[in-house]
């Protein structure tokens, strides 16, 4: 099937497995769907998690073809082959059925006879332990013994904890026309040899300690991007070559007017014809530019394109007209995209038109700072060109990145939350006190949000900055749990009408606050549209709450009693009445517990009873809660309702949560303190938060031990400098890194010490003033802190008088004066005379009668003496 189309190669894989058993499944959607942990679908298993973590057991085998989207180095596209944002990703999946012969087998034999690969361009990696893979790949006839490799690249989690196992990576071999460096090896960064497949054995399940233990139902998870695919089968040299790219780069070229083959233009055509084919498969799912979550990623790649249009000569916008390449390529496998053709086209042609009229202005004022920045665009200037030009935070670092100049992140984030708590206020303010006015001119609002984080709706009661709707699935701030966020959009889902920062309730109301203080008329029709990632990391947070409440039970007893609340995206904070502080043992005890309970997928069941049922079934409540006639009752536990009193936890609760624990993935404690006399407070993780923790304390890890081998090279340096034979420390850990370096330290001292009293005693200076022995010493090289225990020995060594010791340095002179304690019995200040000499020198000192240290300005010693001298 060499040279074979893409649409002919995605149903060539489909047809294969088919063939062998294997349940087709179509591509789900790119916004996850029953799994909003994650803001897209990033990898063919996404839609299966459910079947790999055991939820549901109705399939054994299947395949698809589904639809990606990745950002994490959207900077890279267009200058590396293996960067793209939107993908397809071919996969066959075991749900415990066959495992690794097969899944080895079937990859060969589809990529040598279906597909056509030449063999002998095929290089399989296995992980360094897998005998048994490696075996494998010399049993179907791979020429090229399979290449073992690390943990690193070779071993698959989920995530902290669960499923892992190890993996199989198939390369290609594009030849040594495409690198013949180091890094163009199997497995390596450069671009020989490109991986094509991956095989995941998902063997086994970490636990909590670490440990790996065996699953009773072994799963396949397998992986190939048909982009890369079509590139090696069709022999192309990129995949923007292939027929699944070249009509949108064909197209972009024909209207911006330039050569889609000139090597100029090259990368500004591929970032062009990825980012078009991204935004039209976002926009078709609904998907409007905003400044948060998914809209903030269409915003992101809309104006990266048309920044790279306008820096070909292109000045109106043009990615609109990519959109009937983008439909023609996708639409016999993708039926949905052709009625939403004009909603494309629509929402990318509003996005770009607002973006131009700013870009140049942006692009100026951007110039005019990069003059004065120095090294660092601070994070106040970075945010104003998002607020006032909307350049994307991203986009800046682009452009100062290409003037080598970095972004403060940090003071970014700063200044855009400051301007978040301003738009908070102005409803705080004035809008609160209308706040009460609108709940009372509204009927009771119907919440849907425990079912749908999208409904119709009718604005009912409005203010600047508020509005209420007849019915909503925003949920509203109450037990512990903050309000959701999100976005109010036209009946018709192409104008956005407001952005919701926030959702309070007054009585049965639930009245939404609204960015910049924006008005919306009653009556308006309209759709209310919950910040799905958001809430999916809230929910983990919520239902890990109950369980540690109840494991803070079993672990201190039972007097603990919630005292507060907070359960947000990024984490959860819990208050409870206890005494005393908890120990390492305890916080373990509850953190092996809440774990435990993640890892049995108990269903987690809210069913309404009344409120006198509460003492019947030993339900946990909270102190002065009112919860109504009916309250909302949230049953963790094996059998759910069937059998409630067979439960790990029963709350009355009305917040939202996931629907089984397994669906929380890990919880991690981060913190316990006192919150006051009596209460003791726990924050913790819980969710995608805890993988995301451990990699940023993995990556400060790594900027420390890289920081610390930074300082050893130079120690180390330094050290040879002095003469001494010294080796670098070979331990890669932090700890034995800190006592090599400690150890360097000191030998450093010890012979920095041992030059400067050698210097000391070479040539110094005695001299008497007015009755007084001074002692005067130029050191070169030497610091405030060597200087300073020299003059004690000296001091020593002189019995009576004033010792003078410098080092010169960029024109200046750094000094300690020390006298000798008779001396300082006698009178004589050594501050004093610090500071009288300093004065004419052009610097300053300070210090005690017995000892003073300063700075001057470097002149010929001679004059420094008599300085000195007529001081005293």
């Amino acid at each position: 099937m060499t040279n074979a189309a893409g649409a002919a190669l995605r149903r060539s894989y489909l047809d294969f497995f088919a063939r062998r058993g294997h349940v087709v499944k179509p591509s789900a959607p790119l916004v996850p769907q029953g799994d909003a942990t994650l803001m897209f679908n990033s990898a063919g298993m996404v839609p299966f998690k459910p079947y790999f973590l055991g939820l549901k057991a109705d399939l054994a085998r299947a395949a698809s073809c589904q639809k990606c989207l990745r950002t994490t180095d959207v900077e890279r596209v267009g200058a590396t082959l293996r960067h793209l944002t939107f993908f397809e990703m071919l996969g066959n999946f075991s749900f415990g059925d066959y495992f690794k012969a097969e899944a080895v087998a079937w990859a060969w034999e589809f990529l040598t006879k279906e597909a056509g690969l030449d063999p002998k361009r095929l290089h399989p990696t296995v992980f360094q332990e897998d005998d048994e893979a490696a075996a494998l790949w010399a049993k179907v006839g791979c020429p090229n013994p399979a290449k073992k490799l690390g943990e690193d690249t070779n071993f698959w989690n989920m995530g902290p904890t669960g499923p892992c196992g190890p993996c199989s990576e198939i390369y290609y071999d594009l030849g040594p026309g495409f690198g013949a460096g180091p890094e163009d090896a199997v497995g390596g960064d450069g671009d020989r040899y490109l991986e094509i497949w991956n095989l995941v054995f998902t063997g086994f399940d970490r636990r909590p300690d670490g440990s790996l233990q065996k699953l009773a139902r072994p799963c396949i998870d397998t992986g190939m991007g048909l982009e890369r695919l079509a590139l090696a089968a069709q022999g192309c040299s990129s995949p923007f070559a292939t027929d699944l790219f070249r009509p949108i780069t064909e197209k972009a070229a024909a209207l911006i007017g330039r050569d889609p083959d000139d090597l100029e233009f090259r990368r500004a055509l591929r970032v062009i014809a990825d980012h078009s084919r991204a935004a039209a498969m976002l926009a078709a799912e609904g998907i409007i530019p905003s400044n948060v979550e998914r809209g903030y990623v269409l915003r992101r790649l809309i104006r990266r394109a048309a920044r790279y249009g306008q820096s070909l000569g292109r000045p109106t916008p043009f990615l609109h007209e990519l959109v009937p390449a983008v439909v023609d390529i996708f639409a016999p496998d993708c039926p949905e995209l052709r009625p939403a053709a004009d909603q494309i086209r629509s929402i990318l042609k509003a996005e770009e038109t607002k973006f131009l009229e700013t870009l140049q202005a942006g692009e100026t004022e951007l110039a005019k700072l990069l003059a004065k920045a120095g090294g660092t665009l601070s994070g106040d200037a970075a945010f104003k060109l998002y607020e006032t030009y909307g350049f994307p935070l991203e986009l800046t670092q682009e452009i100062c990145g290409q003037k080598r100049v970095a972004v403060d992140e940090e003071g970014f984030a700063a200044a855009r939350e400051k301007a978040a708590e301003t738009a908070r206020a102005s409803w705080r303010g004035s809008g609160e006190k209308n706040l009460a006015a609108v709940a009372a001119a509204a009927p009771k609002t119907e919440f849907l949000g425990y079912d749908a984080l999208e409904a119709k709706a009718a604005v009912v009661a409005s203010a600047p900055g508020l509005a209420a709707l007849d019915r909503t699935p925003f949920y509203a701030e109450g037990g512990g749990q903050i309000g959701d966020s999100g976005d109010l959009i036209s009946r018709d889902g192409t104008k956005a009408l407001a952005r919701v920062l926030d959702t309070q309730k007054q009585g049965g109301v639930f009245v939404h606050i609204l960015e910049g203080g924006a008005s919306i008329p009653v009556g308006t029709a309209l759709i209310a549209r919950v910040d799905a990632e958001r809430r999916a990391r809230i929910k983990p947070h919520h239902t890990a709450t109950h369980l540690m409440n109840e494991a803070l039970k079993r672990v201190l007893g039972s007097h603990v009693r919630q005292a507060g609340s907070y359960v947000g995206p990024d984490k959860l904070r819990f208050d409870f009445t206890h005494s005393k502080p908890l120990t390492p043992e305890e916080v373990a005890r509850i953190e092996t517990i809440v774990n435990d309970e993640i890892k049995a997928a108990h269903p987690v069941v809210p069913e309404c009873h009344p409120v006198s049922k509460v003492a019947d079934f030993g339900a946990t409540t909270l102190l002065g809660e009112d919860y109504g006639e009916s309250p909302r009752f949230l049953l963790i536990g094996a059998k759910g309702w069937t059998d409630p009193k067979n439960r790990f936890s029963l709350e009355l609760c009305g917040g939202t949560h996931v629907g089984n624990t397994a669906e929380i993935l890990a919880f991690k404690i981060i913190k316990e303190a006192s919150a006051s006399a009596g209460v003791r407070r726990i924050e913790a993780l819980a969710g995608p938060a805890v993988e995301e923790d451990a990699a940023r304390r993995k990556a400060a890890r790594d900027r420390a031990l890289a920081e610390l081998k930074a300082r050893e090279k130079d120690l180390l340096a330094r050290l040879r400098a002095l003469g001494a034979q010294v080796e670098p420390t070979e331990s890669p850990q932090p700890e034995a890194l800190k006592a090599g370096l400690h150890k360097l330290e000191s030998r450093l001292g010890a012979l920095k010490a041992a030059r400067l009293a050698s210097q000391a005693g070479a040539a110094k200076t005695v001299r008497e003033v007015k009755g007084v022995t001074l002692c005067a010493q130029r050191l070169d090289g030497a610091d405030p802190k060597s200087l300073r225990g020299l003059a004690d020995k000296l001091k020593a060594e002189l019995g009576s008088g004033l010792v003078f010791l410098a080092a010169p340095g960029n024109g200046r002179l750094s000094f300690v004066l020390a006298a000798t304690p008779d001396l300082a019995a006698k009178g004589v200040d050594a501050a004093r005379i610090a500071k009288a000499f300093a004065a004419k020198s052009g610097g300053s000192a300070g210090g005690r009668p017995d000892f003073a240290q300063g700075g001057a300005a470097e002149s010929a010693w001679e004059e420094i003496v008599r300085a000195l001298a007529s001081s005293l």
